[in-house]
This record gives structure tokens, sequence and C-alpha cells, in this order.
């Protein structure tokens, strides 16, 4: 769905690929660009939980593999 000039190339040609000159437009109407739409309920909730699970920059816990091949301790 990219505007312009069609950029060919060997990317994006060959038996892989269908080239189709007039695509049409997003199935939902929209401009195809990933979106989300939530309810203002839902940015509370999703707001709490940003709040309760987020990362841990200092933190430094033991991987699967020092775990694994005794460094763990």
């Amino acid at each position: 769905m990219s505007q312009g000039e069609d950029a060919r190339g060997p990317w994006n040609t060959g038996d892989d690929w269908v080239f189709v000159e007039d695509p049409r437009p997003a199935f939902d109407g929209g401009d195809g660009l990933a979106t989300v739409g939530v309810t203002s309920a839902d940015v509370e909730v999703l707001k709490a939980m940003a709040a309760r699970t987020p990362s841990d920059a200092s933190s430094d816990p033991k991987t699967g593999v020092e775990l694994g091949t005794g460094q763990g301790g």
C-alpha cells in the first residue's frame, strides 16, 4: 500500500511475489497502518497494568545459560 514511485528490485520480484498494480484499500477502509481502539475504561486498566509491570533496568538476574552451566550460584 506504498504511495509514490514503485520500488521494484530483487527483494520484491520473482516467483514468490505477485505484484498488484492497483491494490484495493485496507479492508476496514483505514489507511493500512496498525492502530488499536480502546475505551477510556480500557485506558485506565492499561495504565494500571503498565504501572505494575515496568522493566527494572537495574535488575541483572541470572540467565538460563548461566544457571545451566553452574554459574548461577
